[in-house]
């Protein structure tokens, strides 16, 4: 058997912290993570703070209200894997009195699997992944009652019915006053925001609020709404008819309905998109550093078509890769 990584380890400290804290300013987070990054003697790149508080609440670990510049850490979670062989993922708090009963139930009588976070150069690395071996799912809730955890079937495809369908938010005001001076409209062709001065034409904009805050708004049929930044990219893309999602099957025997999940790195899932394909593996997509996508790997057909529809794609299906003689595939 093994053990959990040390609680010294950086993903390990910064999760404790949260577990004990249980809530807080999202600004005081992301400052967090550079703090201990700094402490750590570790050069973050640009946004990385961000995207590891992106990553913690797509693993289930906390849960962020970015209008409200609040997170809380989520309750603690054990649940299935969707199709994997017996494999549970602990999620949520892992607090001190968490973290010694997983170490005392893998000493004893618990097989779990520690997955360390491998991140790229500058990006702040995430708690390890805690997987548990089973043979029969009913002991999994007899482990979430030792562990202080609530048992969850499979939280992944129970995601699959509260996926929200992507459109544009409450009308809201447009730019205006000498906040128009930051005005900039999204760009398909380019895949990013750029700057514009004027706002005449229908498309997805951002700009600086009078408190300087960042505003994303959708233009339809000259009004305004609000819309998320991630679900507003996705309202441009259905308007161009533009797909950036790609779903391949596994080769393995019996494994024709799990698959892995691709989606352009330009166009990032929504949060609840994201946590629905992430809790599929435990572990945060991989990135093509050179093809600029994100892989999510274990994902059910039916969790990447709900993902898809309810942000106005057409799920593009890849050909099943065969191994063939001479290591040729089809």
């Amino acid at each position: 058997m093994t053990v959990p990584m040390s609680s010294n380890e950086f993903g390990g400290i910064l999760l404790r912290w949260l577990s004990e804290s249980r809530s807080g300013k999202t600004s005081a987070l992301r400052d967090g993570v550079r703090s201990q990054a700094q402490a750590w003697g570790l050069e973050l790149k640009e946004y990385a703070d961000w995207d590891w508080t992106r990553k913690a609440a797509a693993l289930g670990f906390i849960d962020v209200d970015l209008r409200a510049d609040r997170w809380s850490v989520a309750p603690p979670v054990l649940t299935r894997l969707p199709h994997a062989d017996g494999l549970a993922l602990l999620t949520g708090a892992r607090t001190e009195q968490i973290s010694k009963r997983v170490e005392e139930a893998a000493q004893e009588w618990m097989e779990l699997i520690t997955i360390p976070h491998m991140p790229e150069a500058g990006e702040a690395p995430l708690p390890d992944t805690l997987l548990f071996q089973y043979e029969d799912p009913l002991t999994l809730q007899k482990a979430a009652e030792f562990l202080g955890a609530r048992h969850v079937p499979c939280a992944a495809l129970q995601l699959t019915e509260l996926l929200p369908q992507a459109a544009p938010g409450p009308e809201s005001a447009p730019p205006g006053g000498s906040t128009a001076n930051t005005l900039e409209k999204y760009e398909l062709r380019l895949q990013r925001f750029v700057p514009v001065e004027r706002d005449d034409e229908d498309g997805l904009y951002r700009w600086r609020g009078a408190d300087y805050a960042r505003l994303t708004r959708i233009r339809r049929n000259g009004v305004f709404h609000t819309v998320e930044r991630e679900t507003g990219i996705y309202l441009e893309l259905a308007r161009h008819r533009t797909g950036v999602m790609r779903w391949r099957p596994e080769s393995g025997k019996g494994r024709a309905g799990i698959g892995r999940l691709f989606v352009d790195r330009h166009a990032p899932l929504p949060a609840l998109h994201e946590r629905a394909a992430v809790l599929c593996s435990g572990s945060p997509p991989s990135v093509g550093k050179q093809t600029q996508i994100r892989a999510y790997d274990n994902v059910p057909r039916a969790l990447a078509e709900a993902i898809a529809a309810s942000l106005q794609q057409n799920l593009e299906t890849l050909p099943r890769l065969v191994a063939a003689t001479g290591g040729r595939t089809t």
